[in-house]
């Protein structure tokens, strides 16, 4: 077996085919984000081995795992304070001072992933409910576009973990296994 041989086998196995064909080949792989909070959610992700879906307390629909297509951080993961005035949303500077943010990321093109209106279906968010979520997550800077989901656990052995340093995306070492 030759050295490129051993390469491409090693990276099929711990990046997939596609991501693994993408990485001999030096293209750029799309991939959508799982973000999150460093201090918080981390690690308690780090100590179960995977992401889990939710159904952020709505005990009538089903739990989804959430993902977006945003490259820099999605609005939506942004934390609210209660402020002087009243509940308020941090701003990106504020979310990364208080609590770091993290995505862990798969491919765009996985299987698994559900659009917005495909995800609302399965939960059984009917259209009114759907356009008020739409309008809630606009007026915070996000785009229903984005919004992608799996019906079920993603272990992090299948995602890139990254942790915004202040200026970049930077991998994450050791965590999962497709870093």
């Amino acid at each position: 077996m030759t050295d490129f041989q051993r390469c491409q086998k090693a990276a099929q196995a711990s990046l997939g085919l596609k991501k693994a064909i993408a990485y001999l080949e030096g293209q750029p792989m799309s991939m959508v984000h799982h973000y999150t909070t460093e201090l918080h959610h981390l690690p308690l992700i780090l100590v179960s081995g995977e992401l889990r879906p939710s159904n952020a307390g709505a005990e009538h629909e089903p739990p989804l795992l959430w993902f977006s297509r945003a490259q820099r951080w999605e609005a939506t993961a942004t934390k609210m304070i209660h402020g002087p005035s009243g509940l308020r949303l941090l701003t990106f500077a504020e979310q990364l001072a208080a609590f770091g943010c993290v995505r862990l990321s798969l491919p765009a093109d996985d299987p698994r992933l559900m659009s917005w209106a495909d995800a609302c279906k399965y939960a059984g968010i009917g259209s009114t409910a759907r356009r008020k979520l739409e309008a809630v997550g606009r007026k915070r800077g996000g785009l229903p576009s984005d919004w992608l989901a799996i019906a079920g656990a993603v272990s992090l052995a299948d995602v890139r973990s990254q942790r915004f340093d202040g200026s970049a995306w930077v991998d994450l070492e050791n965590i999962g296994g497709a870093v």
